[in-house]
Protein backbone atom coordinates (compact mmCIF):
# COMPACT_ATOMS: atom_id res chain seq x y z
CA UNK A 1 0.00 0.00 0.00
CA UNK A 2 0.97 3.55 -0.17
CA UNK A 3 0.64 6.24 2.58
CA UNK A 4 1.38 10.10 0.99
CA UNK A 5 3.48 11.97 3.02
CA UNK A 6 3.71 15.70 2.63
CA UNK A 7 7.07 16.44 2.86
CA UNK A 8 10.89 15.70 1.89
CA UNK A 9 13.47 13.90 3.95
CA UNK A 10 16.50 15.80 4.46
CA UNK A 11 18.31 12.78 6.36
CA UNK A 12 16.70 9.99 8.35
CA UNK A 13 18.05 10.40 11.35
CA UNK A 14 15.19 11.76 13.29
CA UNK A 15 17.04 12.21 16.67
CA UNK A 16 19.04 15.02 14.86
CA UNK A 17 17.87 18.82 14.72
CA UNK A 18 18.15 18.36 10.94
CA UNK A 19 16.08 15.31 10.29
CA UNK A 20 13.47 16.77 12.91
CA UNK A 21 10.45 16.22 10.77
CA UNK A 22 6.96 14.58 11.94
CA UNK A 23 6.53 12.32 8.36
CA UNK A 24 10.49 11.19 9.03
CA UNK A 25 8.92 9.68 11.86
CA UNK A 26 5.90 7.74 10.10
CA UNK A 27 8.69 6.76 7.82
CA UNK A 28 10.75 5.12 10.60
CA UNK A 29 8.21 4.00 12.95
CA UNK A 30 9.00 0.60 11.60
CA UNK A 31 12.23 0.37 10.78
CA UNK A 32 14.27 1.91 14.00
CA UNK A 33 13.10 -0.15 17.29
CA UNK A 34 12.04 2.11 20.37
CA UNK A 35 12.04 0.64 23.86
CA UNK A 36 8.44 2.55 24.22
CA UNK A 37 5.86 3.88 21.46
CA UNK A 38 2.50 5.98 22.41
CA UNK A 39 -0.35 3.44 21.06
CA UNK A 40 -3.76 4.52 19.66
CA UNK A 41 -4.70 5.84 23.18
CA UNK A 42 -2.13 7.95 23.48
CA UNK A 43 -0.63 5.94 26.33
CA UNK A 44 3.43 4.97 26.46
CA UNK A 45 3.61 0.83 25.69
CA UNK A 46 6.60 -1.08 25.74
CA UNK A 47 7.73 -2.90 22.70
CA UNK A 48 7.44 -6.47 23.72
CA UNK A 49 9.24 -7.51 20.17
CA UNK A 50 12.60 -5.73 21.63
CA UNK A 51 12.07 -5.85 24.98
CA UNK A 52 10.94 -8.16 27.62
CA UNK A 53 10.96 -5.93 30.39
CA UNK A 54 11.48 -2.79 31.63
CA UNK A 55 11.44 -2.26 35.24
CA UNK A 56 11.96 0.59 37.69
CA UNK A 57 14.55 -1.17 40.04
CA UNK A 58 15.22 1.33 42.05
CA UNK A 59 13.95 5.64 42.77
CA UNK A 60 17.20 6.31 45.14
CA UNK A 61 18.91 6.56 42.53
CA UNK A 62 16.74 6.38 40.08
CA UNK A 63 17.26 2.66 38.47
CA UNK A 64 15.86 1.12 34.71
CA UNK A 65 16.85 -2.10 33.80
CA UNK A 66 16.06 -3.18 30.26
CA UNK A 67 15.97 -7.17 29.18
CA UNK A 68 16.41 -7.34 25.35
CA UNK A 69 14.69 -10.14 22.98
CA UNK A 70 17.86 -12.31 22.60
CA UNK A 71 15.86 -13.09 19.44
CA UNK A 72 16.12 -9.31 18.37
CA UNK A 73 18.65 -8.70 15.63
CA UNK A 74 19.25 -5.59 13.04
CA UNK A 75 19.09 -6.52 9.08
CA UNK A 76 22.57 -7.14 8.55
CA UNK A 77 22.23 -9.97 11.86
CA UNK A 78 23.99 -7.85 14.45
CA UNK A 79 22.36 -8.75 17.41
CA UNK A 80 21.00 -5.81 18.72
CA UNK A 81 22.47 -5.30 22.56
CA UNK A 82 23.37 -3.46 24.86
CA UNK A 83 25.77 -1.38 23.17
CA UNK A 84 23.12 -0.02 21.01
CA UNK A 85 21.59 1.78 24.63
CA UNK A 86 24.84 2.74 25.28
CA UNK A 87 25.48 4.26 21.63
CA UNK A 88 22.21 6.14 21.60
CA UNK A 89 22.67 7.71 25.04
CA UNK A 90 26.47 9.26 24.81
CA UNK A 91 25.14 10.75 21.49
CA UNK A 92 21.99 12.25 22.86
CA UNK A 93 23.68 13.06 26.83
CA UNK A 94 25.20 16.69 25.70
CA UNK A 95 28.25 15.79 27.33
CA UNK A 96 30.85 17.41 25.59
CA UNK A 97 33.35 13.92 26.09
CA UNK A 98 31.01 12.12 23.33
CA UNK A 99 31.87 12.97 20.02
CA UNK A 100 30.59 11.89 16.64
CA UNK A 101 33.08 10.76 13.72
CA UNK A 102 35.77 13.35 13.23
CA UNK A 103 35.22 14.99 16.57
CA UNK A 104 32.71 16.51 15.77
CA UNK A 105 29.86 17.78 18.45
CA UNK A 106 27.12 15.45 18.06
CA UNK A 107 23.58 17.21 16.11
CA UNK A 108 20.78 16.23 18.66
CA UNK A 109 16.98 17.28 18.33
CA UNK A 110 17.28 17.01 21.84
CA UNK A 111 18.83 15.91 25.49
CA UNK A 112 16.09 15.56 27.67
CA UNK A 113 16.30 12.81 30.08
CA UNK A 114 19.55 11.56 28.15
CA UNK A 115 21.78 14.58 30.10
CA UNK A 116 19.84 12.49 33.52
CA UNK A 117 21.57 9.51 33.09
CA UNK A 118 24.83 8.62 35.36
CA UNK A 119 25.61 5.47 33.97
CA UNK A 120 24.03 2.94 31.37
CA UNK A 121 26.26 -0.43 31.27
CA UNK A 122 25.09 -3.75 29.62
CA UNK A 123 25.19 -7.75 31.11
CA UNK A 124 24.09 -10.73 30.49
CA UNK A 125 26.12 -10.95 27.27
CA UNK A 126 24.53 -7.88 26.50
CA UNK A 127 20.79 -8.79 26.31
CA UNK A 128 20.34 -6.64 30.14
CA UNK A 129 20.49 -3.24 30.22
CA UNK A 130 20.69 -0.90 33.71
CA UNK A 131 20.32 2.77 32.87
CA UNK A 132 21.35 4.55 36.41
CA UNK A 133 19.97 8.44 36.32
CA UNK A 134 21.94 10.85 38.30
CA UNK A 135 19.17 12.84 38.55
CA UNK A 136 15.55 11.56 38.24
CA UNK A 137 13.55 11.95 35.38
CA UNK A 138 9.83 10.86 35.21
CA UNK A 139 9.51 10.29 32.04
CA UNK A 140 11.73 7.91 31.47
CA UNK A 141 9.33 5.84 28.87
CA UNK A 142 10.48 8.69 26.79
CA UNK A 143 13.81 7.39 26.08
CA UNK A 144 15.47 5.22 23.68
CA UNK A 145 12.95 5.81 21.27
CA UNK A 146 14.06 5.28 17.56
CA UNK A 147 17.32 3.72 18.32
CA UNK A 148 20.32 4.21 16.12
CA UNK A 149 22.32 1.10 15.30
CA UNK A 150 25.38 1.55 16.83
CA UNK A 151 28.33 -0.37 14.89
CA UNK A 152 26.38 1.58 11.93
CA UNK A 153 26.72 4.95 13.68
CA UNK A 154 30.00 4.77 14.57
CA UNK A 155 31.26 4.40 11.17
CA UNK A 156 29.68 6.51 9.25
CA UNK A 157 28.37 8.84 11.84
CA UNK A 158 25.56 10.13 13.45
CA UNK A 159 25.11 13.87 12.23
CA UNK A 160 24.74 12.90 8.32
CA UNK A 161 26.01 9.17 8.09
CA UNK A 162 22.25 8.09 7.52
CA UNK A 163 21.54 11.02 5.12
CA UNK A 164 22.33 7.51 2.93
CA UNK A 165 19.31 5.49 3.12
CA UNK A 166 21.49 2.40 2.40
CA UNK A 167 22.88 2.92 6.00
CA UNK A 168 19.33 2.96 7.63
CA UNK A 169 19.81 -0.77 8.75
CA UNK A 170 16.24 -2.22 10.29
CA UNK A 171 15.47 -3.26 13.53
CA UNK A 172 11.85 -3.55 12.68
CA UNK A 173 9.14 -5.49 10.58
CA UNK A 174 10.68 -3.51 7.33
CA UNK A 175 13.88 -2.16 5.87
CA UNK A 176 13.96 0.66 3.89
CA UNK A 177 14.96 -1.22 0.23
CA UNK A 178 14.62 1.94 -2.21
CA UNK A 179 14.61 5.66 -1.90
CA UNK A 180 14.18 8.59 -4.67
CA UNK A 181 15.35 12.04 -3.67
CA UNK A 182 11.24 14.06 -3.09
CA UNK A 183 9.31 11.23 -4.24
CA UNK A 184 9.03 7.80 -3.06
CA UNK A 185 10.71 5.94 0.20
CA UNK A 186 9.99 2.22 -0.20
CA UNK A 187 9.91 -0.19 2.64
CA UNK A 188 9.70 -3.98 2.24
CA UNK A 189 9.64 -6.84 4.81
CA UNK A 190 12.36 -7.25 6.77
CA UNK A 191 13.87 -11.05 6.33
CA UNK A 192 15.68 -10.91 9.36
CA UNK A 193 12.68 -9.82 11.18
CA UNK A 194 11.60 -12.03 14.06
CA UNK A 195 8.86 -10.73 15.58
CA UNK A 196 5.18 -11.67 14.03
CA UNK A 197 5.24 -11.15 10.40
CA UNK A 198 3.99 -8.10 8.70
CA UNK A 199 0.56 -8.69 6.56
CA UNK A 200 2.06 -5.91 3.95
CA UNK A 201 4.65 -7.12 1.35
CA UNK A 202 5.80 -3.39 1.02
CA UNK A 203 5.15 0.02 2.52
CA UNK A 204 5.81 2.45 0.07
CA UNK A 205 5.46 6.87 1.67
CA UNK A 206 5.05 9.14 -1.65
CA UNK A 207 6.17 12.71 -1.69
CA UNK A 208 3.46 15.27 -2.07
CA UNK A 209 4.41 18.69 -2.21
CA UNK A 210 1.00 19.55 -2.43
CA UNK A 211 -2.75 18.77 -0.53
CA UNK A 212 -4.75 19.08 -3.47
CA UNK A 213 -2.78 16.25 -5.13
CA UNK A 214 -4.16 13.66 -2.73
CA UNK A 215 -7.83 13.18 -3.27
CA UNK A 216 -7.39 12.55 -7.03
CA UNK A 217 -4.86 9.92 -6.03
CA UNK A 218 -7.05 8.21 -3.92
CA UNK A 219 -9.66 8.54 -6.54
CA UNK A 220 -7.25 6.97 -9.22
CA UNK A 221 -5.91 4.15 -6.40
CA UNK A 222 -2.60 5.65 -6.62
CA UNK A 223 -2.87 6.36 -2.95
CA UNK A 224 -4.13 4.19 -0.28
CA UNK A 225 -3.56 6.68 2.99
CA UNK A 226 -3.43 10.13 2.90
CA UNK A 227 -2.48 12.56 5.67
CA UNK A 228 -2.55 16.54 4.99
CA UNK A 229 -0.80 18.33 5.78
CA UNK A 230 -3.53 20.50 6.95
CA UNK A 231 -6.98 19.93 7.13
CA UNK A 232 -9.06 21.88 5.72
CA UNK A 233 -12.61 22.12 4.25
CA UNK A 234 -11.82 21.95 0.26
CA UNK A 235 -9.83 18.51 1.35
CA UNK A 236 -12.72 17.36 2.99
CA UNK A 237 -14.64 18.11 0.13
CA UNK A 238 -12.49 16.34 -2.16
CA UNK A 239 -12.37 13.77 -0.08
CA UNK A 240 -16.02 13.10 0.27
CA UNK A 241 -16.28 12.73 -3.29
CA UNK A 242 -14.26 9.75 -3.65
CA UNK A 243 -15.86 6.42 -3.60
CA UNK A 244 -14.92 3.38 -0.98
CA UNK A 245 -12.89 5.53 1.65
CA UNK A 246 -13.33 6.26 5.56
CA UNK A 247 -12.14 10.17 6.13
CA UNK A 248 -11.32 11.42 9.99
CA UNK A 249 -10.50 14.43 11.40
CA UNK A 250 -9.56 14.14 15.19
CA UNK A 251 -8.26 16.71 16.88
CA UNK A 252 -4.57 16.31 17.14
CA UNK A 253 -1.81 16.55 19.69
CA UNK A 254 -0.19 19.14 17.49
CA UNK A 255 -0.77 23.29 17.25
CA UNK A 256 -0.31 25.66 14.54
CA UNK A 257 1.89 28.56 15.83
CA UNK A 258 3.71 31.74 14.38
CA UNK A 259 7.37 32.30 16.00
CA UNK A 260 9.65 35.19 15.82
CA UNK A 261 13.59 34.80 15.58
CA UNK A 262 15.03 36.47 18.14
CA UNK A 263 18.57 36.55 15.89
CA UNK A 264 16.28 39.69 13.51
CA UNK A 265 17.31 42.98 16.07
CA UNK A 266 14.07 44.64 16.06
CA UNK A 267 11.97 40.94 16.86
CA UNK A 268 14.85 40.44 19.94
CA UNK A 269 12.76 43.11 21.53
CA UNK A 270 10.02 41.63 23.39
CA UNK A 271 7.89 44.62 22.96
CA UNK A 272 7.44 44.28 19.22
CA UNK A 273 7.26 40.78 19.85
CA UNK A 274 4.23 41.23 21.80
CA UNK A 275 3.24 43.83 19.52
CA UNK A 276 3.22 41.57 16.59
CA UNK A 277 0.87 39.25 18.71
CA UNK A 278 -1.69 41.94 20.02
CA UNK A 279 -2.61 43.13 16.36
CA UNK A 280 -2.98 39.70 15.08
CA UNK A 281 -6.67 38.12 15.19
CA UNK A 282 -6.29 34.56 15.92
CA UNK A 283 -10.40 33.67 15.95
CA UNK A 284 -10.61 35.73 12.05
CA UNK A 285 -7.60 33.47 11.44
CA UNK A 286 -9.35 30.57 12.59
CA UNK A 287 -12.21 31.55 10.99
CA UNK A 288 -11.02 31.74 7.03
CA UNK A 289 -8.71 28.38 7.61
CA UNK A 290 -9.64 25.73 9.74
CA UNK A 291 -13.04 27.16 11.39
CA UNK A 292 -14.52 26.05 7.77
CA UNK A 293 -13.59 22.54 8.84
CA UNK A 294 -15.20 23.06 12.69
CA UNK A 295 -16.86 26.19 14.47
CA UNK A 296 -15.40 24.12 17.80
CA UNK A 297 -11.77 25.29 16.71
CA UNK A 298 -10.66 28.05 19.20
CA UNK A 299 -7.66 30.01 19.55
CA UNK A 300 -5.61 28.30 22.41
CA UNK A 301 -3.53 29.48 25.35
CA UNK A 302 -1.11 27.00 26.03
CA UNK A 303 2.14 25.52 24.58
CA UNK A 304 2.72 22.56 27.16
CA UNK A 305 -0.99 20.95 26.56
CA UNK A 306 -4.06 20.82 24.23
CA UNK A 307 -7.05 21.96 24.52
CA UNK A 308 -8.23 18.02 24.62
CA UNK A 309 -5.34 16.84 27.39
CA UNK A 310 -7.06 17.85 30.96
CA UNK A 311 -3.18 19.40 31.53
CA UNK A 312 -4.60 22.06 29.97
CA UNK A 313 -4.56 25.81 30.92
CA UNK A 314 -5.43 29.05 28.78
CA UNK A 315 -2.09 31.11 29.79
CA UNK A 316 -3.26 33.19 26.49
CA UNK A 317 -6.09 35.00 27.75
CA UNK A 318 -4.74 38.80 27.58
CA UNK A 319 -4.31 37.85 23.44
CA UNK A 320 -7.63 36.44 23.60
CA UNK A 321 -8.83 39.45 21.19
CA UNK A 322 -7.02 41.77 18.89
CA UNK A 323 -5.86 44.96 20.97
CA UNK A 324 -4.45 47.42 18.04
CA UNK A 325 -4.17 50.53 20.12
CA UNK A 326 -1.87 48.54 22.67
CA UNK A 327 0.16 47.04 19.91
CA UNK A 328 0.97 50.54 18.64
CA UNK A 329 1.90 52.00 21.84
CA UNK A 330 3.86 48.63 22.25
CA UNK A 331 5.64 49.76 18.92
CA UNK A 332 6.79 53.27 20.43
CA UNK A 333 7.83 52.17 23.85
CA UNK A 334 10.38 49.46 21.26
CA UNK A 335 11.64 52.74 19.35
CA UNK A 336 9.47 52.95 16.63
CA UNK A 337 8.65 55.99 15.12
CA UNK A 338 4.83 56.14 13.25
CA UNK A 339 5.83 57.84 9.45
CA UNK A 340 3.29 59.64 7.53
CA UNK A 341 2.55 56.77 5.47
CA UNK A 342 0.97 54.93 8.34
CA UNK A 343 4.32 52.47 8.81
CA UNK A 344 6.23 52.25 11.41
CA UNK A 345 9.81 53.07 10.74
CA UNK A 346 12.72 52.20 13.12
CA UNK A 347 14.84 54.67 14.75
CA UNK A 348 17.91 52.89 14.40
CA UNK A 349 19.47 49.46 13.22
CA UNK A 350 19.47 47.82 9.62
CA UNK A 351 16.04 49.43 8.85
CA UNK A 352 16.58 53.14 10.50
CA UNK A 353 14.39 55.41 8.81
CA UNK A 354 12.91 52.94 6.53
CA UNK A 355 9.12 51.02 7.07
CA UNK A 356 9.23 48.30 8.96
CA UNK A 357 9.42 45.04 7.26
CA UNK A 358 9.49 41.73 8.09
CA UNK A 359 9.53 38.62 5.57
CA UNK A 360 7.13 35.78 6.72
CA UNK A 361 7.89 32.02 5.81
CA UNK A 362 6.04 28.64 5.39
CA UNK A 363 6.36 25.77 3.43
CA UNK A 364 5.26 26.14 -0.03
CA UNK A 365 2.41 24.32 -1.77
CA UNK A 366 0.16 24.41 0.93
CA UNK A 367 -3.40 26.74 0.76
CA UNK A 368 -4.10 26.76 4.25
CA UNK A 369 -0.71 28.42 5.51
CA UNK A 370 -0.61 30.48 2.45
CA UNK A 371 -4.09 31.39 3.84
CA UNK A 372 -3.01 31.69 7.10
CA UNK A 373 0.25 33.69 5.78
CA UNK A 374 -2.47 36.60 3.84
CA UNK A 375 -4.48 37.08 6.90
CA UNK A 376 -1.10 37.45 9.23
CA UNK A 377 0.68 40.15 6.24
CA UNK A 378 -2.88 42.29 6.03
CA UNK A 379 -3.30 42.44 10.36
CA UNK A 380 0.14 43.71 10.49
CA UNK A 381 -0.69 46.18 7.62
CA UNK A 382 -3.50 47.48 10.05
CA UNK A 383 -0.44 47.91 12.89
CA UNK A 384 1.53 49.79 10.50
CA UNK A 385 4.39 46.58 9.75
CA UNK A 386 4.98 45.39 5.98
CA UNK A 387 5.42 41.24 5.76
CA UNK A 388 6.49 39.87 2.64
CA UNK A 389 6.21 36.27 2.03
CA UNK A 390 9.02 34.48 1.25
CA UNK A 391 8.31 30.33 1.36
CA UNK A 392 10.62 27.09 1.61
CA UNK A 393 10.53 23.25 0.50
CA UNK A 394 10.13 21.85 3.73
CA UNK A 395 13.62 19.86 3.47
CA UNK A 396 14.63 23.97 2.87
CA UNK A 397 12.80 24.94 5.79
CA UNK A 398 13.23 22.48 8.78
CA UNK A 399 16.63 21.52 7.34
CA UNK A 400 18.15 24.33 7.33
CA UNK A 401 16.00 28.24 7.30
CA UNK A 402 15.05 27.18 10.86
CA UNK A 403 17.78 25.38 13.15
CA UNK A 404 20.23 28.44 11.91
CA UNK A 405 17.80 31.04 12.69
CA UNK A 406 17.75 32.14 9.28
CA UNK A 407 14.22 33.89 8.91
CA UNK A 408 12.25 36.55 11.00
CA UNK A 409 8.65 35.33 10.66
CA UNK A 410 7.51 31.38 10.58
CA UNK A 411 4.36 29.70 10.85
CA UNK A 412 4.57 25.42 10.93
CA UNK A 413 3.45 23.15 13.55
CA UNK A 414 4.90 21.15 16.66
CA UNK A 415 3.26 17.64 16.65
CA UNK A 416 3.73 16.75 20.74
CA UNK A 417 4.33 13.70 22.09
CA UNK A 418 2.76 12.27 25.04
CA UNK A 419 5.49 12.93 26.74
CA UNK A 420 5.63 16.53 28.52
CA UNK A 421 9.59 17.15 28.57
CA UNK A 422 9.30 16.64 24.87
CA UNK A 423 9.06 20.40 25.66
CA UNK A 424 12.08 21.46 27.28
CA UNK A 425 14.29 21.40 23.94
CA UNK A 426 11.65 23.68 22.16
CA UNK A 427 11.88 26.12 24.87
CA UNK A 428 14.94 26.02 26.86
CA UNK A 429 17.46 28.51 26.65
CA UNK A 430 19.05 28.40 22.90
CA UNK A 431 22.96 29.10 24.35
CA UNK A 432 22.76 25.70 25.50
CA UNK A 433 22.76 24.40 21.46
CA UNK A 434 22.98 20.91 21.93
CA UNK A 435 20.42 20.10 24.21
CA UNK A 436 17.73 23.07 23.01
CA UNK A 437 18.49 22.18 19.58
CA UNK A 438 14.68 23.01 18.43
CA UNK A 439 14.75 26.30 20.27
CA UNK A 440 14.66 27.52 17.12
CA UNK A 441 13.59 31.05 18.19
CA UNK A 442 16.86 31.68 19.65
CA UNK A 443 15.06 32.76 23.01
CA UNK A 444 16.92 32.18 26.41
CA UNK A 445 15.42 32.91 30.13
CA UNK A 446 17.01 31.09 32.89
CA UNK A 447 13.67 31.12 34.68
CA UNK A 448 12.10 29.13 32.23
CA UNK A 449 15.21 26.63 32.29
CA UNK A 450 14.67 26.17 36.21
CA UNK A 451 11.15 25.44 35.87
CA UNK A 452 11.52 22.88 32.47
CA UNK A 453 14.45 21.11 34.54
CA UNK A 454 12.16 21.15 37.82
CA UNK A 455 9.67 19.89 35.92
CA UNK A 456 11.63 17.23 33.76
CA UNK A 457 13.20 15.33 37.38
CA UNK A 458 9.64 15.87 39.21
CA UNK A 459 7.77 12.37 39.06
CA UNK A 460 4.67 13.77 40.44
CA UNK A 461 2.70 14.24 37.35
CA UNK A 462 1.01 16.97 39.00
CA UNK A 463 3.61 18.86 40.30
CA UNK A 464 5.09 18.34 36.70
CA UNK A 465 2.49 19.66 35.11
CA UNK A 466 2.17 22.91 37.52
CA UNK A 467 5.49 23.37 36.66
CA UNK A 468 5.50 23.04 32.91
CA UNK A 469 2.60 25.47 32.88
CA UNK A 470 4.59 27.93 34.80
CA UNK A 471 7.21 27.90 32.30
CA UNK A 472 4.47 28.28 29.73
CA UNK A 473 3.11 31.78 31.49
CA UNK A 474 6.41 33.12 31.31
CA UNK A 475 6.93 32.01 27.24
CA UNK A 476 3.40 33.90 26.77
CA UNK A 477 5.00 37.19 28.85
CA UNK A 478 8.16 36.97 26.88
CA UNK A 479 5.77 35.96 23.72
CA UNK A 480 8.08 33.39 22.59
CA UNK A 481 5.59 32.46 19.56
CA UNK A 482 2.67 32.53 19.00
CA UNK A 483 0.26 29.65 18.83
CA UNK A 484 -2.85 29.45 16.60
CA UNK A 485 -4.81 26.74 17.69
CA UNK A 486 -4.88 23.02 17.87
CA UNK A 487 -4.93 21.20 14.62
CA UNK A 488 -7.32 18.61 13.56
CA UNK A 489 -5.44 15.37 12.14
CA UNK A 490 -6.95 14.78 8.88
CA UNK A 491 -6.60 11.49 7.63
CA UNK A 492 -8.40 9.00 4.86
CA UNK A 493 -8.31 5.02 3.75
CA UNK A 494 -9.09 3.03 1.80
CA UNK A 495 -11.93 1.17 3.65
CA UNK A 496 -10.90 -2.26 2.89
CA UNK A 497 -7.73 -1.61 4.53
CA UNK A 498 -7.95 -3.62 8.00
CA UNK A 499 -6.50 -2.37 11.68
CA UNK A 500 -6.04 1.63 10.60
CA UNK A 501 -5.81 3.06 14.56
CA UNK A 502 -5.99 7.07 14.72
CA UNK A 503 -2.50 8.29 16.59
CA UNK A 504 -2.61 11.64 16.88
CA UNK A 505 0.51 12.06 19.22
CA UNK A 506 3.90 12.52 17.50
CA UNK A 507 4.00 8.64 16.82
CA UNK A 508 1.68 9.37 13.50
CA UNK A 509 -0.52 6.79 11.94
CA UNK A 510 1.79 3.95 11.18
CA UNK A 511 3.02 3.13 14.65
CA UNK A 512 1.17 0.03 13.70
CA UNK A 513 1.57 -0.48 10.17
CA UNK A 514 3.03 -3.95 10.64
CA UNK A 515 -0.82 -4.76 11.62
CA UNK A 516 -2.05 -3.44 8.37
CA UNK A 517 -3.85 -5.64 5.59
CA UNK A 518 -6.45 -5.73 3.10
CA UNK A 519 -9.52 -7.39 3.86
CA UNK A 520 -10.78 -10.28 2.39
CA UNK A 521 -13.34 -9.60 -0.30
Amino acid sequence: MTFAIDETIPGFNVNTSADNEFVLQEVLNQVWPSAFFANGDLKPQMNTDLLTSAKVTSTNPETIVYQINPKAVWSDGTPINADDFIYNWQAQSGNSAYTDVGGKPYDDVSTTGYANIKSVTGSNNGDTVTVVFSTPFGDWQSLFGNIVPAHVAKTVGWNTGFNDYTKVISGGPFVISNYVKDQTVTETANPKWWGKKPVLDSLIFRILSDDSAGPPGMQNKEIQIFNPSAASLATKQALAQVPGITSQAPAGLEFEHMDFSQTDPYLAKVQVRQALAYAIDRQDLINRTVGQLSSTIKPIGDRMFMPTQPQYVDNGTAYEKPDLAKAKSLMQAAGMKLGTDGYFQPTSGPQAGKDLTFTLSTTSGQALRQSEEEVVQTDLQKLGVKVTIQNYTASQLFGTILPKGEYQLAIWAWVDTIFPSGNQPLYCSYTNSQACGSNYDHYANPQVDNLLNQAVATVDATQATNLYNQADKILWTDMVSLPFFQRPSQIAWVTNLANVVINTSNQGYTWNAQEWGYKAS
